[in-house]
């Protein structure tokens, strides 16, 4: 008897979930730039540069997760492989999470004043 090893993940598995793990640090960072910001009192355009960041990031990761659901359905349902139901949930929540923070941005840049650059 041989050492069972665990199946490879598929490598478009890997760089997805890299990818949406990437915007989602990026995007908590961002958002504590911009809250940072906010009580030492940074420049306003240093602060409007960050929730144009915090937009884009948002953004991003929502458009990253909903790729990420989609490539575990497709695992799910074309290789019979249930282990991607966990990697759903997290796609869910991470995209949701981008998704408000890229809509709160937005909110706060419309509430200032539009472009204001």
């Amino acid at each position: 008897m041989g050492i069972s090893r665990p199946k490879k993940k598929p490598i478009l598995a890997i760089l997805v979930k890299r990818t949406v793990f990437f915007f989602f640090t990026m995007c908590i960072f961002t958002v504590f730039l911009y809250g940072i910001g906010t009580i030492q009192g940074f420049m306003d355009t240093t602060q409007y540069i960050m929730l144009r960041l915090a937009i884009i990031m948002g953004f991003s990761l929502a458009v990253g997760s909903i790729y990420g659901i989609l490539l575990d359905l497709w695992f799910i349902f074309r290789r019979r492989n249930y282990r991607f139901f966990w990697g759903i949930g997290g796609y869910i929540g991470m995209g949701a999470f981008g998704a408000v923070i890229a809509a709160l941005a937005t909110f706060i840049v419309v509430i200032s004043g539009g472009n204001g650059i």
